[in-house]
């Protein structure tokens, strides 16, 4: 066994029904509070109904400008409302996009700089706000990681902010959030855990507490998400567990090349991060079946995908067309597409020898 550190100061509280404990976690220490969240949130999962109420004693502002993948202005608004109403706590409601957002507001509210000048890696002055996160959602992670991405709307891609002072200081995980969600997104969110699962596994940074976290996650996908689509709450409970489990392996693993080739799919064509992971992750095994280092690693992950006839088999299952020109992508955007992905440091953790040609090999198999 390899040596292997282990690091995560993040406050987990799973369960469902547990979001009736955010009163008794926040106590009298704070006052002023930023909800950050997007409108679909706001308007049609419960959360609110259940966090509302609890916060009767506090101030509370509600900041539900939050888009799909959130951009640098929106952070910059975000920052605004945190400094006019002197907030004191940022509360990330939602899937990745909300709870992204509520890490890069937390630095700038105690930060004068733009947050391209952090994401360059300029440090921190003082210490971002405290962080609480609430999922409604169960793919991205983010109530466990030091993670957030970012949309550049000038130069028109998504880039990657890690620091370890936007860890969540406390995360509720409440399966009966995620209930509410339409199935579109339930599958959409489940790629993007198993992407996970299959990234941490693979990485060269892989260890013995990520394999058993990846594998467990990929397993608790497979085996629950149909019932999850139809609201079980056993199941939503699987899928959060999920969800929390890839999390926890990619703060330590990172992700590979084939996250890195998602971002462009997700801004160029309005497909969902969890989708474009999903579509790709086919050709991709396929590439580190034959090329990697890790061909028993793969064989594994194969093992544990065959009773769903494969990633592309598991995708026309769950009624995705599992081709990327069945969603709007043409080949000639590829190209481009892989000579933007290639110089990415998520690209060298992928234990394969994987550059602009690779990648695009890979992108026309995805086809």
């Amino acid at each position: 066994m390899n040596d292997f550190q282990f690091h995560l100061p993040v406050q987990v509280r799973f369960g469902v029904g547990r979001i009736q404990e955010l009163q008794s976690i926040l106590g009298e220490q704070f006052k002023n509070i930023l909800i950050v969240t997007d409108k679909g949130v706001a308007e049609k999962s419960r959360a609110l109904e259940a966090i509302l109420p609890q916060l009767q004693d506090y101030n509370v502002t509600l900041f539900n400008q939050v888009e799909q993948n959130p951009s640098y202005k929106t952070l910059e608004k975000g920052r605004e409302v945190a400094k006019r109403d002197d907030v004191q706590l940022i509360v990330g409601l939602g899937g990745g996009s909300p709870m992204d957002a509520a890490k890069g507001i937390a630095v700038l509210a105690t930060n004068e700089e733009e947050m391209p000048v952090y994401m360059g890696g300029e440090p921190l002055a003082a210490d971002p706000l405290p962080i609480l996160c609430i999922p409604t959602t169960s793919g991205s992670g983010s109530e466990v990681t030091p993670t957030a991405t970012y949309t550049d709307l000038e130069k028109i891609e998504k880039q990657i902010f890690t620091h370890a002072q936007i860890f969540p200081a406390v995360s509720i995980i409440d399966p009966e959030l995620t209930q509410t969600m339409p199935k579109k997104v339930i599958v959409d969110s489940a790629l993007d855990t198993v992407a996970h699962a299959v990234e941490a596994y693979l990485s060269k940074d892989a260890q013995p507490l990520t394999d058993m976290m990846a594998l467990k996650a990929l397993d608790l996908v497979m085996a629950s998400l149909s019932k999850a689509m139809k609201h079980d709450t056993a199941a939503a409970t699987d899928m959060s567990y999920a969800a929390l489990l890839g999390g926890m392996a990619v703060t330590h693993t990172h992700t590979l090349a084939m996250h890195m080739m998602g971002f462009p799919l997700t801004l160029g064509h309005r497909l969902p991060h969890g989708r474009a992971n999903g579509l790709l992750l086919g050709a991709f095994l396929d590439f580190m079946r034959e090329n990697s280092t890790v061909k028993t690693r793969v064989k594994e992950l194969d093992k544990r995908l065959e009773p769903v006839e494969g990633i592309r088999g598991w995708l026309s299952a769950l009624n995705l067309a599992p081709h990327l020109a069945e969603h709007g992508v043409t080949e000639e955007v590829l190209n481009d597409y892989a000579a933007g992905v290639a110089g990415h440091e998520n690209v060298a953790r992928t234990p394969a020898k994987i550059k602009k040609e690779e990648i695009l090999a890979i992108y026309k198999a995805a086809m």
